[in-house]
């Protein structure tokens, strides 16, 4: 298990399954992701700022692009991203960062 540097260029090609980053002061286990090409909103944020829930998928600013978080692992418990989205809620993701 590899924890994310925000700050360094994100290998999306990696087989890597299990990239872990903080939320909260939880660990977030990545356990599907997929390089995002979509639309995305205009607003700022820094590397490991979450962009966009657009279409349920959580959207996170990497140095080279954006991560399109599939798949996750939150306290103990696996979840989708839509199934993550609606319980911790979107104004509980959008805009804040993981680290």
């Amino acid at each position: 298990m590899e924890r994310i540097d925000f700050h360094k260029d994100f290998d999306f090609s990696s087989k890597n399954n299990d990239y872990y980053c903080y939320l909260n002061n939880e660990k977030l286990i990545i356990n599907e992701f997929k390089k995002y090409e979509g639309p995305i909103t205009l607003q700022y944020l820094p590397n490991g700022g979450i962009q966009s829930l657009f279409n349920f998928k959580i959207i996170v600013k990497v140095n080279n692009g954006f991560l399109e978080i599939n798949k996750l692992t939150y306290k103990g418990k696996t979840y989708s991203s839509k199934e993550f989205i609606i319980l911790i809620g979107e104004f509980n993701l959008l805009n804040h960062q993981l680290i």
